[in-house]
């Protein structure tokens, strides 16, 4: 059984993330409640702030109106707000978690279809790589159900890392793919492959 190599599994990875950031640039924008971009910005800004600093009383709503007040005292021209376009008065942390949550849906929808159809991420698929079982057969249902498990799982556990240390998310995204796969410079094995009882093997 031909296991993949380090660097191909990086670059397989890499290509996953992009595919996934633009997915989930894409349905944020579908899922915003107010103009386009302004939730999906409010995330952007926050990703760098302590969880616990995340302001969770002022509205998106309250600020914007202060931001038109602050541009009108201070003469750098009109502020454009539409009012009718606020379906919803979120909070920054509001939209911090909802973003989060889109953000993990979308890596378990990717992952668990990709591997359900092709058996291996799209990433992977270019670089003819792909989910086996140990043994070197090939994977079934049961196994792709478990590797979203585990991927579901880890998700919590960096949920819950950045609540409880107060981290932001730069430092939660480091801890999350360490933690997941550190592994695979010593085992060829990340967490969800080693916990699924699973490798990736080269074909072709």
């Amino acid at each position: 059984m031909n296991l993949v190599s380090l660097q191909r599994r990086l670059v397989a990875t890499l290509i996953d993330k992009v595919l996934i950031l633009f997915l989930f640039v894409i349905v944020a924008l579908i899922f915003c409640s107010g103009p386009s971009g302004v939730e999906l910005g409010t995330f952007t800004a926050l990703t760098s702030v302590k969880y616990k600093k995340i302001e969770s009383k002022r509205t998106l709503y309250e600020t914007h109106l202060d931001n038109k007040k602050f541009s009108e005292e201070n003469g750098y021209g009109e502020y454009n707000i539409n009012d009718i376009k606020y379906e919803h008065y979120k909070t920054a942390l509001d939209v911090y978690q909802k973003h989060i949550l889109i953000f993990i849906m979308i890596n378990l929808l990717y992952y668990s279809l990709c591997e359900y159809f092709f058996r291996a991420s799209f990433g992977k698929k270019i670089l003819k790589c792909y989910i086996r079982k140990s043994d070197g057969s090939e994977i079934c249902n049961s196994e792709i159900v478990s590797r979203t498990g585990i991927l579901f799982a880890l998700f919590l556990l960096a949920v819950v890392l950045q609540m409880f240390l107060n981290l932001n998310a730069y430092i939660t995204s480091i801890l999350f793919f360490g933690i997941l796969d550190f592994t695979v410079f010593t085992r060829q094995q990340s967490l969800v492959d080693k916990y699924s009882d699973t490798c990736i093997v080269r074909i072709g």
